[in-house]
């Protein structure tokens, strides 16, 4: 009775999940929405693009402004008399500075178009986080197809069994078999049930793991809409030489274009590095100004006057007359006069040519080119292995296929031997135990060939995404 509550359980939770049907597009377009790895590569490809957009931004002039304020006590320099003053003084500098480089041996520009190989490089990269997400849906998708064919065969062995239980309980009753047939069919009806349930299971953990990859909530129902396996548009796997399949993939498949831009990317960072090593010229200019609290103007009066100076003559003595100063008054001057009065401005050539730096220029150098190398063999690599999946791929699918013919005439062949066995045993000729054995063999047979259906539907697929055919069912 437990058992049977369990069962009735998984299967309302099975049931459970059809209450929204999804296709493999939908599921597709959800996860390529909402997968975090799909978003992080996004958020790379945004900032690799923000740094490319401020790098061309180089190409203008850099201008700053600037003011500053201070407060001073006691005997101190008076900023704007250059004077000691035994005053509190209240002042400042307010100032713009502008510099522009005119010539640095084509460094500014290999680093704009590095930057912009790069950020094309990570845009093309979401690119290939997609097609890659879209390979890891069909498959999830894949699976959860192929479980729920499981659970049905599953769910007919059970149904078959209690058959064969009802069936024998009625000769048992009659007396033409004894109990023991009952009582070994019955633990079959045992197991089949216990099949079947972890067949109902393993469509709800398949459900699961499709979700994990569309970022689904988990709490809420869904499940997909079961295509029939048979009916899913294939190629033929004489259309899918792996020669053909990698020649093709070298050129629409996502990673490859990656790993060129990176390359171009590099070289031209070797340029840049290279221009680090000489001279640099640059323009500079600025206009400041300064102010202070205790900047005065002092009205004047100059007359004539008598001096305490005499001019001799012989014996007769004249006085010296002279120009006499004198302050009539005191007016403060104002922030605007101050600035305007203060005001400066300078331009200047700036020619900057490294001698010695700790090799630092030389030494960037030479990494920037051994990273151009180290890329150079990553693509190598890339394409290596990309041959070897694709070639792997297609030997897996010739595999898969002599696989699935040879179960499929295993079926033909269990159910012909079921036949005959079912005919003895109703006759009394076959042992309960032998025809048990003979039915599990069916059903082991029909599992593993819908396993392998799925399993050789997978593998053209996985040879038509290289092939540049994208994902369907």
């Amino acid at each position: 009775m437990k058992k049977f509550l369990t069962l009735l359980a998984l299967t309302a939770t099975l049931q459970s999940f059809s209450q929204e049907k999804w296709d493999l597009r939908k599921c597709v377009d959800y996860a390529l929405q909402n997968n975090i790895s799909i978003k992080q590569a996004d958020v790379q490809a945004r900032l690799s693009k923000l740094l490319a957009d401020q790098s061309k931004l180089t190409r203008l002039p850099n201008a700053n402004a600037s003011i500053s304020s201070s407060y001073q006590h006691g005997l101190n320099i008076n900023p704007t008399t250059n004077v000691f003053d035994n005053v509190d003084v209240t002042g400042g500098n307010i100032g713009f500075q502008s510099s522009y480089t005119i010539f640095n041996w084509f460094t500014r520009k290999n680093n704009i178009e590095a930057n912009a190989l790069t950020a094309k490089a990570d845009e093309l990269n979401v690119e290939k986080a997609k097609n890659d997400l879209a390979l890891s849906v069909a498959n999830a998708f894949l699976q959860v197809m192929l479980r729920r064919e499981q659970a049905k065969l599953s769910e007919i062995q059970l149904a078959q069994s209690q058959e064969q239980l009802r069936n024998t309980r009625k000769f048992v009753v009659a007396g033409s078999q004894p109990e023991l047939n009952a009582i070994q069919i019955e633990a079959q009806v045992e197991r089949d049930s216990s099949n079947y349930i972890q067949a109902l299971a393993g469509v709800a953990q398949g459900v699961i793991n499709l979700k994990a990859f569309m970022n689904f909530d988990f709490a809420s129902n869904f499940d997909i809409d079961y295509p029939e396996v048979e009916k899913i548009p294939v190629e033929s796997l004489l259309d899918l030489q792996p020669q053909n399949v990698y020649s093709l993939a070298l050129d629409n498949q996502p990673q490859q274009k990656v790993t060129a831009l990176k390359i171009a990317a590099a070289q031209r960072f070797v340029n840049a590095a290279r221009g680090s090593m000489y001279p640099t010229l640059s323009a500079t200019g600025s206009l400041s100004s300064r102010f202070s609290n205790n900047v005065y103007d002092y009205r004047t009066q100059s007359m004539v006057g008598a001096t305490s100076a005499y001019a001799v003559d012989n014996l007769n003595k004249y006085p010296v007359y002279a120009y006499q100063t004198s302050v009539i008054g005191v007016d403060k001057v104002s922030l605007t006069s101050q600035l305007n009065r203060y005001f400066g401005q300078a331009l200047g050539l700036n020619l900057s040519m490294p001698i010695f730096n700790a090799h630092s220029a030389r030494t960037q150098w030479e990494r920037s080119k051994i990273n151009v190398r180290q890329n150079q063999l990553q693509d190598d690599q890339e394409k290596q292995t990309l041959r070897a999946n694709i070639y792997n791929a297609y030997q897996d699918a010739f595999a898969s296929l002599q696989k699935l013919n040879a179960s499929k005439k295993s079926v033909q062949v269990s159910e012909k031997a079921l036949e005959f066995a079912q005919k003895r045993y109703d006759v009394g000729l076959l042992g309960t135990l032998d025809l048990i054995t003979t039915r599990n063999n069916v059903f082991t047979a029909k599992i593993q060939s819908v396993s392998n259906q799925f399993d050789y539907v997978f593998k053209l697929k996985v040879l038509e995404f290289y092939k540049g055919q994208g994902i369907k069912l």
